[in-house]
């Protein structure tokens, strides 16, 4: 595989990180330049990882997980996103309302684990077409890094919404990148984002 396809396929798997730090950014009245690098490091790492995986797992254990990663996808997107909404809705003032801390944690590994799980399969292509896999996933982990932190540059030149709506905003698009998996594995849709 070419250089050029890595880095499109870098660029493509880190939208939903993209997606999920502007949220981030947006219901955190001010986040600190090493919360960023953290949040931002993880989704390089797991991106990397998970191409790393899914390329060492081999067609027999890439079959069975491709059976059911979009629900898994799907089911943390969903819960997660739900919950920042509930909280968004449920808070009274500024600082009550971002209870569920994507920025560390379980909520963090959620997220990371999340929108990254579409790497496993990524990796299963590269294995396929013996693409370098140190090389791409490298690329892939930098590139979603950079993307991620991006993400949260622009999430916090927005972030003088309202932090209700702000944090019901993030809560959907979480959402949105859940369904958009489910649709792109069980409808066969290609949606981009």
């Amino acid at each position: 595989m070419s250089l050029l396809s890595v880095i499109f396929i870098a660029l493509g798997l880190s939208a939903d990180c993209f997606a999920v730090s502007i949220g981030i950014a947006c219901t955190h009245a001010s986040i600190k330049s090493r919360v960023i690098w953290r949040v931002a490091g993880t989704f390089g790492l797991f991106q990397a990882g998970m191409v790393v995986i899914g390329f060492f797992a081999g067609l027999s254990v890439i079959d069975i997980i491709s059976a059911f990663d979009h629900w898994i996808a799907f089911g943390l997107l969903l819960f997660i996103g739900v919950r920042m909404i509930y909280e968004a809705l449920q808070g009274e003032d500024d600082q009550e309302l971002v209870k569920l801390d994507l920025t560390r944690g379980l909520g963090l590994l959620g997220v990371a684990v999340a929108t990254s799980i579409d790497a496993l399969a990524v990796g299963l292509a590269f294995a396929v077409e013996e693409t370098n896999i140190g090389l791409a996933a490298l690329l892939i982990g930098l590139v979603s890094l950079t993307v991620s932190f991006l993400g949260f540059k622009l999430g916090n030149r927005i972030s003088f919404m309202a932090s209700r709506w702000v944090g019901v905003a993030g809560g959907l698009v979480l959402v949105f990148i859940g369904l958009k998996i489910l649709a792109e594995h069980t409808l066969g849709w290609d949606i981009l984002l």
